[in-house]
């Protein structure tokens, strides 16, 4: 690495560092500074415009760091970005809906004053950069060689996709038909009983075991592709049963995790397989916007009858796509909003994140031993909202319930360095040459990702149950494989001897 990459990069490190300190003294004085009883409509504006500067910093930042916009990390923040800060960048751009934070309600709990708002963009925005400020921390210079991986992986890359192949072929064979079981039944729920039955119907029964097994669905397809090296009829197989799954999710109305599924899909096929010309960016921009109109107009007539007045209503103006979305992401700004204003302190068990570990593999652990416990989302909604629907959590506000204002974004620095620590990939890194690395990347990414508009425990747990056990699957038939080539080649070695 020569000396004038290594000053510029020094220097982002440098800026970064120098621009989040800073912003999280201003923050301190700051919050110290607000009074609870007076209007800042003009400086939740500000703050809004501010948003979009400190997006365009992160990203910026980490271009220059890495050379590449596209990544998983920028996957990552953009869900970031739009369900924490979605509807301030709304509001800076002079967008506005009658049911969006400043003009709706918090739940059942009224209104949200200003003052709290401007409170949450602050904390937001402080976390957004502390946690990027973490996640620069773990791209040093000795990454680029990839110390950990490079003798092994050299070694034994195609035995290793080999390896994820066949595992990926085996699990499909029981994750496909259930993962598939799985979204039909809710399919056909959903068309009996709507929508919210699905999430909030206490009479509906689901197999847990078929839960836990469906974390595996996407995995399996990332294996499928690179233990494949991505050959043309693996492909077409892959996005064929992503596509099934994609639209039966779209007719009952579910916009979860497919969509992020989809992202790192296109990511993986324009990286590892084929760049995508920024044409066809475009193109297929106006094809997801179309497909968004659809879907909205699903969710909106879900509920309420199928009738044209109903879907040109859903296909108006008001109701554009990409606009609509944008707001609905940014709802997940709604549980911070609600802990600044009704008070931070009320988390009534241990602290979330050590019981996301302790609760693993079941949380049977906790009656074990005689702890009191509860997942942040099922707490929030039932017992401190006391509503019969799901309100969520998001990557702000737990920090936020544990730590408190000022210890929150601190935090924020500790997760963006683990989070990138385990899932950065440099751009020399190739499928083929380091599988099991991209691998493990791509899967944990994607299981991260939902903690941007969820809590630690639900992602946990969907990175145990659909990484690690792949993962470790993995390991061990390349054990297995790299065996049985020992041997071959020893038995090789005899027979020459023997014939010479």
């Amino acid at each position: 690495m020569n000396k004038k990459i290594m000053f510029e990069r020094k220097s982002i490190y440098f800026i970064v560092f120098t621009i989040t300190i800073i912003g999280y003294l201003i923050y301190i004085m700051f919050i110290h500074s607000l009074n609870f009883n007076e209007n800042y409509t003009i400086e939740i504006l500000i703050l809004s415009w501010l948003g979009i500067l400190v997006a365009l910093f992160v990203f910026w930042t980490w271009k220059q760091l890495t050379g590449k916009y596209f990544t998983l990390y920028t996957i990552f923040m953009l869900f970031f970005f739009l369900f924490n800060y979605g509807q301030p960048l709304m509001w800076a751009i002079g967008i506005h809906n009658p049911n969006d934070i400043i003009n709706g309600n918090l739940y059942t709990l009224g209104k949200a004053n200003s003052s709290s708002i401007l409170f949450a963009q602050s904390l937001t925005l402080i976390s957004i950069l502390m946690f990027h400020l973490g996640a620069i921390l773990c791209f040093k210079p000795k990454l680029f060689k990839i110390d950990n991986y490079q003798e092994y992986e050299d070694n034994y890359s195609n035995i290793t996709r080999e390896a994820i192949y066949k595992v990926s072929i085996i699990i499909s064979m029981v994750v496909i038909p259930i993962t598939f079981y799985n979204i039909i039944t809710d399919l056909i729920y959903a068309q009996s009983y709507g929508y919210k039955a699905l999430h909030y119907d206490e009479n509906r029964y689901i197999y847990p075991v078929f839960g836990l097994i469906q974390y595996l669905f996407f995995p399996t397809l990332v294996g499928l592709l690179i233990g494949s090296g991505y050959k043309k009829k693996v492909m077409l197989i892959v996005y064929i049963i992503f596509g099934l799954y994609l639209v039966i999710n779209l007719f009952y109305g579910d916009r979860g995790l497919w969509i992020y599924s989809l992202m790192f899909l296109i990511f993986m096929s324009h990286t590892y397989y084929k760049k995508i010309p920024i044409k066809k960016f475009i193109f297929y921009g106006i094809i997801g916007t179309i497909s968004l109109y659809i879907v909205n107009t699903i969710v909106s007539i879900r509920d309420i009858g199928v009738n044209i007045d109903n879907i040109l209503e859903a296909l108006s103006l008001e109701n554009f796509p990409l606009i609509t979305t944008v707001f609905e992401m940014g709802e997940s700004m709604k549980p911070t909003i609600v802990l600044i204003q009704y008070g931070w302190d009320v988390w009534p068990y241990a602290n979330s994140y050590l019981n996301s570990l302790i609760g693993i593999l079941s949380t049977e652990i906790f009656t074990l031993l005689n702890l009191p416990f509860d997942t942040i989302s099922n707490w929030f909604s039932n017992e401190y909202l006391v509503i019969s629907y799901g309100a969520g959590f998001s990557i702000v506000a737990e920090p936020l319930l544990n730590y408190g204002p000022f210890f929150s974004p601190l935090f924020m620095i500790i997760l963006g360095y683990i989070i990138s620590s385990l899932t950065f990939l440099d751009k020399s890194i190739n499928f083929k040459k380091y599988p099991l690395r991209v691998f493990f990347a791509v899967s944990s990414m994607h299981a991260f990702t939902p903690l941007v508009r969820n809590h630690s425990h639900f992602v946990m747990k969907s990175w145990v149950f659909g990484v690690l056990i792949v993962f470790g699957l993995i390991i061990i038939m390349r054990e297995i494989l790299i065996k049985k080539d020992q041997e071959n080649q020893e038995l090789g070695n005899k027979n020459k001897i023997t014939w010479e």
